[in-house]
């Protein structure tokens, strides 16, 4: 073989390797790659060009953007991460604070609205299961009921109307744009959640946010991080990153209510382990706080998940109710001497309270009851559509009492803080609101329970679900519903004692509500073929 053709059959292999290597960078070249490229570079010229912290916050941002139009179902799988841990990171734009989770709820709604340009595929068979279509197609219809729109719809409604007489209109869209994030996302998430695991996969992240929450908060006690004025009885009240106790209280309670309900009405031991281990974690920050009103609120919480969850309690409970309130009545009488109670009451503040003179001990008890003196003076000067949503701490200078001159944000009560800020009309609709809520979350109660008794009383099961999987699917699923009705009336009963819908709570409220319905809706259907039973 000469020279010639040496280097000709080099020259031919150099040609071939470079034909692969084009055709190998050709097959690569598609629309997603050169999107991921892009944003490759795009993030390293940010992170390099940008200062801090704009440097990692767009970066991270726009992540998540992409992320959540590509899957719309991340915002919601990461709102019970955001509702907490938000705060620490805001953007502020004209007063308005906007966090992570304000973001995510818009996130959502771009991948919704981006989803009607895009071809739905044909769904195709598997195994003999038909696949969804992929990502922001992977939905379903609303199924939300028609009156709970109405009531929200109602709600939003009552506030619009009551701007028109509010003092400040920028603290009023304030108020009026996180119940917009509560209508988005209870519309648009009740599309997204369509799967049991689905359902789950929330939950858990809720409890887990709730157990990171509650470390930092031990941090904060055992290391005294914190305000002066957060001390009572020589100890620190911890506020984890809501501010102030109450709050914080309220945000606890909502993953302690669901976990309370697995413990004591779960399907088998392992779940009742880990929803025990759970509950020491979020009890014990509860306790920390010194909330009083988020201890009576998760007291309501679990005496509803036994009187509703154990039924051979419920005489029980009755009975020990008619006591407790023989009791009151016999005090107030003054049969009973009031010598046995005045070292509680005077523990909790309850005695000798002066909104004049108020002592160390009374003082928060004297602060919240001057609030709601003003917040109904509020309402009786203005009874049709009060002060204005969001203003009453603009209209409190008129209605302060005695020595409480700081408006503290709200009345301490949101029933009064309603009326006061949308008069009569804000507070029916208010009022409509929570019991659509209650309706739709009964609804969703009482037919898991019917299914839970079917799946007990029938003996075959079509499928590959044996009846004692299937069964402990329904009493896990029961001792959710019942868990997720205990976290919203906790949200009501501490909320005669605070305003809960603070530090973006509204949207953690509504996600719970979207997996409550949904619930149902997922439910494996006892009796029908192996394609009926969505436990996916």
């Amino acid at each position: 073989m000469n020279q010639r053709e040496v280097t000709a059959i080099e020259n031919n292999h150099a040609s071939t390797g470079l034909h692969r290597a084009y055709l190998a960078l050709r097959s690569n070249i598609t629309a997603a790659n050169l999107v991921a490229l892009a944003g490759g570079v795009l993030l390293v010229f940010m992170l390099i060009a940008l200062h801090e912290p704009w440097s990692i916050r767009i970066p991270l941002y726009l992540t998540v953007l992409v992320w959540t139009i590509l899957q719309p179902r991340m915002a919601l799988y990461l709102m019970p991460i955001a509702v907490p841990w938000g705060s620490l990171d805001f953007i502020d734009v004209k007063g308005l604070r906007i966090n992570s989770a304000d973001l995510l709820v818009a996130f959502l709604a771009i991948g919704w609205l981006m989803s009607f340009a895009l071809r739905r595929i044909p769904a195709k068979s598997i195994r003999g299961r038909l696949t969804a279509s992929p990502g922001p197609l992977d939905r379903s219809s609303s199924n939300i009921p028609a009156y709970l729109v109405f009531a929200i719809l109602a709600l939003l409604g009552a506030m619009f109307l009551s701007m028109t007489v509010a003092i400040s209109k920028v603290e009023s869209l304030k108020e009026i744009s996180k119940w917009l994030e509560f209508l988005v996302l209870i519309l648009l998430g009740m599309q997204y959640i369509r799967t049991r695991r689905q359902v789950w996969t929330i939950v858990v992240i809720t409890c887990l946010a709730g157990i990171t929450q509650a470390l930092f908060g031990y941090i904060q006690f055992f290391f005294d991080i914190g305000p002066t004025s957060f001390i009572r009885d020589a100890s620190l009240r911890i506020y984890g990153t809501f501010d102030q106790p109450n709050p914080y209280a309220g945000y606890i309670n909502l993953p302690l209510s669901i976990a309370l309900a697995l413990m004591l009405l779960g399907s088998n031991w392992k779940t009742r382990i880990l929803a025990g281990v759970t509950v020491f974690f979020l009890a014990t920050a509860e306790f920390l706080t010194q909330s009083r009103g988020g201890e009576v609120a998760i007291a309501a919480a679990l005496l509803f998940i036994v009187t509703v969850g154990i039924p051979r309690l419920r005489v029980v409970v009755g009975l020990l109710s008619l006591a407790s309130l023989v009791g009151a009545a016999a005090y107030l009488i003054g049969l009973i001497p009031t010598y046995l109670f005045n070292p509680i009451l005077t523990r909790l503040g309850l005695v000798d309270i002066s909104l004049a003179k108020p002592t160390d001990q009374t003082f928060s008890t004297a602060e919240r009851l001057a609030h709601w003196i003003a917040g109904l003076r509020m309402f009786f000067d203005h009874p049709l559509l009060g002060v204005g949503i969001g203003n009453y701490a603009q209209a409190y200078p008129q209605y302060f009492v005695t020595i409480f001159t700081d408006p503290l944000g709200h009345a301490h009560n949101y029933y009064i803080n309603i009326a006061a800020e949308t008069g009569s009309i804000g507070l029916i609709a208010y009022i409509l609101f929570i019991l659509a809520i209650f309706i739709a979350g009964g609804h969703s109660y009482r037919y898991i329970t019917r299914k839970w008794m079917q799946a007990k009383s029938n003996v075959q099961y079509p499928g590959r679900l044996a009846k004692r999987d299937i069964t402990a699917m329904f009493t896990n699923d029961r001792a959710l519903s019942i868990g997720l009705l205990a976290a919203l009336i906790s949200v009501c009963v501490h909320n005669v004692f605070d305003d809960l819908y603070v530090h973006s709570l509204t949207n953690l409220i509504a996600l719970l509500i979207i997996v409550l319905i949904r619930l149902e809706k997922v439910t494996p259907k006892v009796g029908g073929k192996e394609d009926n039973i969505a436990y996916n």
